[in-house]
């Protein structure tokens, strides 16, 4: 599923936290904040990011993918 999560005046950051997982492939989400703009896009603890903002992150570093949700200062596509 797409999740767009948009940044909110009165919140700092999206909400979520990122991580890989030991012998599994790619970043997956990890503690979503209660009332985040992560949590009202439907992020869940557990869920693998396949691409942000419409490129995929196969093969890509943490900091890489950081990097690129980081790239629109308002929102990014997961």
């Amino acid at each position: 599923r797409l999740c767009h999560v948009r940044k909110v005046p009165d919140f700092d950051g999206y909400g979520f936290n990122l991580h890989a997982e030991k012998g599994k492939p790619g970043q997956y989400i990890g503690k979503v904040d209660e009332g985040s703009p992560a949590e009202k896009a439907g992020l869940q603890r557990g869920d693998r990011i396949l691409e942000v903002n419409g490129n995929s992150i196969a093969g890509e570093s943490h900091k890489q993918v950081v990097a690129r949700i980081k790239e629109r200062p308002d929102d990014a596509e997961l």
